[in-house]
């Protein structure tokens, strides 16, 4: 992995950024940001921040803000489970899962259905053996767990998978039992702060409003030195301004307000810059996440991050599509290949239809074979030394065959080749009788045959032991 390249804001060149950055100094230095917990406001005051303890706003000197700017950690990494350091390279995409709506598509009967703590098992194995995700999601919430559901999916993550993790709590005094839970999985506290495998995120109300709560939680997490991704979740035209240039205003201000708070109280935590923002739609009043300037605006938060030097959490591969069809699969394209022509570091979207409210398996299994296509499509035409083809074009001009040449079958292998879509004949594909779908179903259900247990007998026994003070009657699924 290379490490993002450490650059001081004078350095950079972007001039759209630039205007960006310039405008969010401006808003952060007049009006502020609003912080709706007391001990923080007193902590800020004493920090250096201009606080107004009656309004509950905070603004930001400008020396504050590029003395924190110029301190962010830009050379972090995020390891599997195994050691191995993994995303996060620079101006190189990697996917990651969605998360977490309350529904599913069952893969049995296809109905809708709300999801439970079996489902959130299911759709980890599934990305643990996708080789396109490299990052998992808990992809849904566990709904049949109550409010300690998000300490059941962290530790079905921990249970089934070893690449690198991201999720939430969304409670403060639960923070300390997912750390324990990611520590007893990592063997002890410091082989899992050298090599954290786990980031945590929380999203802003827009504009600038975060809930008491989410503060707490980001606080604790940044206590533990955990990674921690602050996403946007604006809404151009409702929480934001309806050009993509102004709503991009709002998403930088509010992460960067967060940006110099941690980096302030917390010097060194690893951030990462996010955003799965919209735009809303005007006819219908809803939030359409398949629309191309879903893509165009998470790509100029990519843009964003990579001007402060971070890596870059942006919701792509977004589809409002109900099912597996055109539809949907334009509308992936669509949202994804902007991020990946702006480097965003981290797209977020496996398997997510239904304007994000909702998982299906089937799409997650096409999202992997997508994703293997849109890497091809980036990796452009390589440049090398010519002299074999040209040889090859000499001999064979005019009206020559390069079939059977041993240079064609030296290099055929490097043209990507489908796993789902089909390349067949008219005639063969009709006598299969299999619709994209069925094979996707099919693939998903031969993932989930293999349970091979992927921690020790005694992690799972703590785990449970630590959820057990949460959920009394709590036990894993077989």
């Amino acid at each position: 992995m290379s490490e993002p390249k450490e650059r001081t804001i004078d350095e950079r060149s972007d001039p759209t950024a630039e205007l960006v950055h310039e405008k969010s100094a401006e808003i952060l230095r007049d009006v502020g940001f609003c912080v709706p917990e007391l001990s923080m406001l007193g902590r800020l005051d004493k920090a250096g921040f201009t606080v107004d303890h009656e309004s509950q706003m905070v603004r930001i000197p400008p020396v504050l803000l590029d003395s924190a700017i110029s301190g962010i950690n830009r050379s972090f990494c995020l390891y599997d489970r195994n050691g191995k350091s993994a995303a996060l390279t620079d101006h190189k995409s990697a996917f990651m899962g969605a998360g977490t709506p309350v529904n599913v598509f069952d893969l049995e009967t296809g109905l809708h259905r709300p999801a439970a703590q079996a489902d959130v098992s299911k759709l980890v194995r599934l990305q643990e053996a996708l080789p396109e995700v490299d990052i998992v999601r808990p992809a849904v919430t566990a709904t049949d767990q109550g409010e300690c559901s998000d300490l059941v999916e962290i530790a079905e993550l921990i249970r089934n998978c070893s690449k690198p993790m991201v999720h939430r709590t969304l409670s403060a005094d639960r923070v300390d039992a997912a750390v324990e839970m990611l520590i007893a999985a990592a063997g002890s506290e410091e082989a899992f702060r050298e090599k954290p495998n786990f980031a945590t995120l929380y999203c802003p109300i827009s504009p600038s409003y975060f809930t008491p709560e989410n503060i707490r939680c980001m606080i604790r997490w940044a206590e533990y030195g955990v990674p921690i991704t602050i996403l946007s979740m604006a809404m151009g035209g409702a929480s934001a301004p309806v050009t993509l240039l102004g709503e991009l205003v709002v998403i930088n201000t509010e992460i960067l307000a967060w940006i110099v708070v941690l980096e302030t109280l917390y010097p060194g935590t690893p951030l990462l810059y996010g955003s799965v923002s919209a735009v809303l739609d005007m006819r219908s009043g809803l939030l359409p996440l398949g629309a191309p300037e879903r893509g165009m605006i998470n790509g100029g938060a990519a843009r964003m991050g990579h001007y402060y030097g971070l890596p870059s959490m942006c919701g792509g591969l977004s589809s409002d599509a109900k099912e597996l069809d055109s539809q949907a699969g334009y509308e992936k394209c669509l949202t994804a290949v902007p991020l990946l022509l702006e480097g965003a570091n981290i797209i977020y979207g496996v398997g997510a239809v239904d304007a994000g409210n909702t998982i299906s398996y089937q799409q997650m299994i096409l999202d992997n074979e997508f994703i293997a296509g849109l890497r091809r499509l980036m990796e452009g035409i390589s440049v090398h030394d010519l002299d074999e083809e040209v040889d090859l074009i000499k001999a064979n001009t005019p009206r020559g065959n390069f079939l059977k040449a041993k240079h064609t079958r030296s290099h055929f292998g490097e043209h990507w080749q489908p796993d789902i879509l089909s390349r067949e004949p008219y005639e063969s594909w009709l006598a299969k009788g299999e619709s994209i779908e069925d094979i996707c179903r099919n693939k998903a259900k031969q993932i989930l045959e293999d349970k091979q247990p992927l921690i020790e007998e005694s992690v799972e026994i703590e785990l449970e032991r630590i959820l057990k003070q949460y959920i009394p009657d709590f036990h894993f699924a077989s």
